[in-house]
């Protein structure tokens, strides 16, 4: 004769429980996400806060960040500015490069680990009505060393 393994009854769980774990699950996660972005955007807190604090950039809602690339341990040392603006950035590069410059001024003031950085890469974007197909946006790169 052969031996069968034993069956054994299924094991019923109960759908409150299983709420609450999605509820908890759900709880961690979502800490988690804040800590790894209260972590990774932190250092640039100051320089963000200082932008939106300027009444010309008030309303820019700037993305500031910096690192290497991934993967690229040779590769320079970048600190990303990326701000909304009310005009179409590619007709506009006096404004532009302007809006650099003053960029480029609140960080040196406001960054205390600025001189670590290679390069500023600057992006500026134009949410504009899908009325007409254009590129919206401009990417700068100024090498600070």
């Amino acid at each position: 004769m052969t031996d069968r393994p034993e069956t054994t009854e299924p094991v019923f769980i109960s759908g409150k429980l299983v709420v609450v774990g999605m509820f908890a699950f759900a709880a961690v996660m979502t800490g988690l996400m804040w800590f790894y972005w209260k972590m990774n955007l932190a250092p640039f807190l100051p320089l963000q806060q200082v932008i939106v604090a300027t009444e010309e950039f008030s309303e820019s809602r700037p993305v500031v960040e910096g690192g290497r690339a991934k993967g690229q341990d040779n590769a320079p040392n970048t600190l990303r500015v990326t701000m909304k603006v009310d005009y179409d950035p590619i007709e506009n590069e006096d404004r532009v490069i302007a809006i650099e410059q003053k960029v480029l001024e609140l960080a040196k003031t406001s960054l205390p680990q600025f001189e670590e950085y290679d390069q500023l890469e600057f992006n500026l974007y134009w949410p504009k009505q899908e009325t007409e197909l254009k590129p919206i946006a401009i990417q700068r790169i100024t090498q600070l060393k």
